[in-house]
Protein backbone atom coordinates (compact mmCIF):
# COMPACT_ATOMS: atom_id res chain seq x y z
CA UNK A 1 0.00 0.00 0.00
CA UNK A 2 2.54 2.16 -0.72
CA UNK A 3 0.57 4.81 -2.72
CA UNK A 4 -2.72 4.12 -1.29
CA UNK A 5 -4.06 6.26 1.89
CA UNK A 6 -6.72 4.32 3.99
CA UNK A 7 -9.47 7.05 4.20
CA UNK A 8 -9.94 6.25 8.41
CA UNK A 9 -11.84 10.12 8.66
CA UNK A 10 -14.09 9.99 5.43
CA UNK A 11 -14.59 5.66 6.34
CA UNK A 12 -16.02 7.14 10.28
CA UNK A 13 -18.38 9.50 8.53
CA UNK A 14 -20.27 6.45 6.34
CA UNK A 15 -20.60 4.19 9.45
CA UNK A 16 -21.48 7.35 12.21
CA UNK A 17 -24.25 8.47 8.92
CA UNK A 18 -25.38 4.72 9.23
CA UNK A 19 -25.57 5.43 13.21
CA UNK A 20 -27.42 8.30 12.95
CA UNK A 21 -29.94 7.73 9.96
CA UNK A 22 -31.04 4.19 11.27
CA UNK A 23 -31.30 5.53 14.93
CA UNK A 24 -29.02 2.51 16.30
CA UNK A 25 -29.33 2.10 19.62
CA UNK A 26 -27.42 -1.18 21.09
CA UNK A 27 -24.94 -3.47 20.78
CA UNK A 28 -24.86 -5.76 18.79
CA UNK A 29 -25.62 -4.37 15.66
CA UNK A 30 -28.41 -5.38 13.50
CA UNK A 31 -25.99 -6.07 10.43
CA UNK A 32 -29.33 -7.08 7.86
CA UNK A 33 -31.47 -4.16 9.09
CA UNK A 34 -28.97 -1.53 7.87
CA UNK A 35 -28.71 -3.16 4.27
CA UNK A 36 -31.97 -3.82 3.84
CA UNK A 37 -32.23 -0.15 4.28
CA UNK A 38 -30.53 0.13 0.87
CA UNK A 39 -33.29 -0.49 -1.60
CA UNK A 40 -30.23 -1.24 -4.03
CA UNK A 41 -28.61 -4.09 -2.19
CA UNK A 42 -30.02 -7.25 -2.19
CA UNK A 43 -28.94 -10.24 -0.01
CA UNK A 44 -28.25 -13.82 -1.03
CA UNK A 45 -27.70 -16.85 0.50
CA UNK A 46 -25.14 -19.32 -1.07
CA UNK A 47 -27.74 -22.32 -0.93
CA UNK A 48 -30.40 -20.17 -2.22
CA UNK A 49 -28.20 -19.19 -4.85
CA UNK A 50 -27.31 -23.01 -4.95
CA UNK A 51 -30.96 -23.79 -5.39
CA UNK A 52 -32.24 -20.99 -7.57
CA UNK A 53 -29.53 -22.01 -10.54
CA UNK A 54 -29.83 -25.59 -9.59
CA UNK A 55 -26.12 -25.81 -8.75
CA UNK A 56 -23.69 -28.71 -6.69
CA UNK A 57 -21.98 -27.04 -4.12
CA UNK A 58 -18.68 -27.64 -6.33
CA UNK A 59 -19.99 -25.45 -8.87
CA UNK A 60 -21.59 -22.86 -6.37
CA UNK A 61 -17.91 -22.35 -4.93
CA UNK A 62 -16.48 -21.93 -8.01
CA UNK A 63 -18.95 -19.38 -9.37
CA UNK A 64 -18.91 -17.28 -5.94
CA UNK A 65 -15.20 -17.96 -5.59
CA UNK A 66 -15.11 -17.25 -1.78
CA UNK A 67 -15.35 -19.43 1.23
CA UNK A 68 -17.18 -16.60 2.74
CA UNK A 69 -19.04 -14.16 0.46
CA UNK A 70 -18.78 -11.93 -2.23
CA UNK A 71 -20.75 -8.88 -3.90
CA UNK A 72 -21.85 -8.73 -8.00
CA UNK A 73 -22.51 -5.30 -8.92
CA UNK A 74 -24.83 -4.69 -11.69
CA UNK A 75 -24.09 -0.79 -12.78
CA UNK A 76 -26.41 0.11 -15.45
CA UNK A 77 -29.22 -0.70 -12.66
CA UNK A 78 -26.78 0.68 -9.60
CA UNK A 79 -27.48 -2.51 -7.93
CA UNK A 80 -25.87 -4.91 -5.51
CA UNK A 81 -26.35 -8.34 -4.20
CA UNK A 82 -24.13 -9.79 -1.31
CA UNK A 83 -23.69 -13.21 -1.52
CA UNK A 84 -22.59 -15.02 1.92
CA UNK A 85 -21.59 -18.43 2.65
CA UNK A 86 -24.04 -20.45 4.83
CA UNK A 87 -23.17 -24.12 3.27
CA UNK A 88 -19.95 -24.99 5.72
CA UNK A 89 -21.61 -23.95 8.88
CA UNK A 90 -19.82 -20.52 9.72
CA UNK A 91 -20.81 -19.50 12.66
CA UNK A 92 -23.55 -16.46 12.99
CA UNK A 93 -20.40 -14.18 14.26
CA UNK A 94 -18.71 -14.98 10.66
CA UNK A 95 -21.72 -14.11 8.89
CA UNK A 96 -22.33 -10.81 10.35
CA UNK A 97 -18.17 -9.99 9.66
CA UNK A 98 -18.77 -11.02 5.92
CA UNK A 99 -22.10 -9.43 5.50
CA UNK A 100 -20.47 -5.56 6.82
CA UNK A 101 -17.32 -6.56 5.03
CA UNK A 102 -19.41 -7.04 1.71
CA UNK A 103 -21.19 -3.60 2.43
CA UNK A 104 -18.09 -1.65 3.18
CA UNK A 105 -16.85 -2.42 -0.38
CA UNK A 106 -19.68 -1.07 -1.06
CA UNK A 107 -20.29 2.30 0.73
CA UNK A 108 -16.66 3.39 0.33
CA UNK A 109 -16.82 3.40 -3.53
CA UNK A 110 -14.85 -0.02 -4.00
CA UNK A 111 -17.10 -1.30 -7.23
CA UNK A 112 -17.14 2.07 -9.27
CA UNK A 113 -14.87 0.31 -12.19
CA UNK A 114 -14.86 -3.23 -10.79
CA UNK A 115 -18.18 -5.62 -11.27
CA UNK A 116 -16.88 -7.68 -8.58
CA UNK A 117 -13.41 -7.59 -6.29
CA UNK A 118 -10.79 -10.03 -7.61
CA UNK A 119 -7.29 -10.25 -6.52
CA UNK A 120 -6.44 -11.22 -9.95
CA UNK A 121 -8.09 -8.30 -11.75
CA UNK A 122 -5.88 -5.39 -9.92
CA UNK A 123 -2.60 -4.71 -8.77
CA UNK A 124 -1.42 -6.09 -5.02
CA UNK A 125 -1.36 -2.82 -3.28
CA UNK A 126 -5.09 -1.66 -4.94
CA UNK A 127 -6.29 -5.29 -3.73
CA UNK A 128 -4.94 -5.03 -0.43
CA UNK A 129 -5.96 -0.83 0.02
CA UNK A 130 -9.57 -2.15 -0.41
CA UNK A 131 -9.47 -5.19 1.98
CA UNK A 132 -8.00 -3.01 4.62
CA UNK A 133 -10.49 -0.34 3.87
CA UNK A 134 -13.69 -3.03 4.24
CA UNK A 135 -11.92 -4.19 7.23
CA UNK A 136 -11.69 -0.71 9.03
CA UNK A 137 -15.76 0.11 8.14
CA UNK A 138 -16.73 -3.47 9.73
CA UNK A 139 -14.45 -3.05 13.27
CA UNK A 140 -16.20 0.71 13.54
CA UNK A 141 -19.66 -0.66 12.56
CA UNK A 142 -20.26 -3.77 14.78
CA UNK A 143 -17.72 -2.32 17.43
CA UNK A 144 -17.61 1.46 17.11
CA UNK A 145 -15.05 2.58 20.25
CA UNK A 146 -17.12 5.47 21.54
CA UNK A 147 -19.30 2.85 22.77
CA UNK A 148 -16.62 0.48 23.79
CA UNK A 149 -15.02 3.09 25.51
CA UNK A 150 -18.39 4.22 27.96
CA UNK A 151 -18.96 0.03 28.31
CA UNK A 152 -15.33 0.55 29.71
CA UNK A 153 -14.12 -2.96 27.56
CA UNK A 154 -10.87 -4.52 29.50
CA UNK A 155 -10.13 -7.39 26.98
CA UNK A 156 -11.14 -8.62 23.70
CA UNK A 157 -13.96 -10.89 24.96
CA UNK A 158 -15.96 -7.90 26.14
CA UNK A 159 -15.88 -6.79 22.72
CA UNK A 160 -16.69 -10.04 21.48
CA UNK A 161 -19.31 -10.68 24.16
CA UNK A 162 -21.13 -7.25 23.66
CA UNK A 163 -20.43 -7.08 19.54
CA UNK A 164 -21.47 -10.62 18.79
CA UNK A 165 -18.00 -11.16 16.91
CA UNK A 166 -15.63 -14.19 16.98
CA UNK A 167 -12.76 -14.56 19.02
CA UNK A 168 -10.25 -13.63 16.52
CA UNK A 169 -12.17 -10.39 15.08
CA UNK A 170 -12.21 -9.49 18.85
CA UNK A 171 -9.17 -9.77 19.28
CA UNK A 172 -8.58 -7.73 16.36
CA UNK A 173 -10.77 -5.02 17.19
CA UNK A 174 -9.37 -4.53 21.08
CA UNK A 175 -6.17 -4.16 19.70
CA UNK A 176 -7.06 -0.77 17.57
CA UNK A 177 -9.23 0.09 20.25
CA UNK A 178 -6.67 0.46 23.06
CA UNK A 179 -4.59 2.62 19.99
CA UNK A 180 -7.44 4.54 19.52
CA UNK A 181 -7.75 4.99 23.84
CA UNK A 182 -4.97 7.16 23.23
CA UNK A 183 -6.40 10.03 21.59
CA UNK A 184 -10.52 9.89 22.03
CA UNK A 185 -11.35 12.84 19.71
CA UNK A 186 -15.01 12.93 20.03
CA UNK A 187 -16.82 14.57 16.78
CA UNK A 188 -20.26 16.02 16.87
CA UNK A 189 -21.64 12.96 15.36
CA UNK A 190 -20.25 10.84 17.86
CA UNK A 191 -21.90 12.42 20.89
CA UNK A 192 -25.47 12.08 18.92
CA UNK A 193 -24.41 8.65 18.88
CA UNK A 194 -23.47 8.59 22.39
CA UNK A 195 -27.11 10.54 22.96
CA UNK A 196 -28.63 7.63 20.81
CA UNK A 197 -26.82 4.83 22.96
CA UNK A 198 -27.96 6.37 26.70
CA UNK A 199 -30.81 3.46 27.64
CA UNK A 200 -28.71 0.96 26.62
CA UNK A 201 -25.60 2.00 28.66
CA UNK A 202 -26.99 2.72 31.18
CA UNK A 203 -28.93 -0.53 31.47
CA UNK A 204 -25.50 -2.23 30.82
CA UNK A 205 -24.26 -0.19 34.00
CA UNK A 206 -27.08 -1.22 35.88
CA UNK A 207 -26.16 -5.23 35.04
CA UNK A 208 -23.07 -5.01 36.09
CA UNK A 209 -23.03 -3.68 39.46
CA UNK A 210 -25.88 -5.76 39.91
CA UNK A 211 -23.36 -9.00 39.21
CA UNK A 212 -20.39 -6.87 41.30
CA UNK A 213 -22.87 -7.01 44.11
CA UNK A 214 -23.72 -10.62 43.59
CA UNK A 215 -20.14 -11.49 43.58
CA UNK A 216 -19.43 -9.28 46.69
CA UNK A 217 -22.07 -11.19 48.60
CA UNK A 218 -19.95 -14.09 48.52
CA UNK A 219 -16.89 -12.74 49.38
CA UNK A 220 -17.90 -10.58 52.31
Amino acid sequence: MNTLTIRYRYIKNIVNGIYIKLNIKEFPIDVLDIINSFDNIKIVSYHQFMTDHNLTTEETFELLTSDDGCTDYFKPLDRYIIYYNDLNDKSPSRIRWTLSHELGHILCGHYSNNTRIFSENMDEDEYNFKEAEANHFTALLLSNPIILDKLKVRRSSDIETYCSISYQAAKYRYKNYKKWCKYKILTSSDRAILRNFQNYLHMQEQEYNEYINFINSFTN
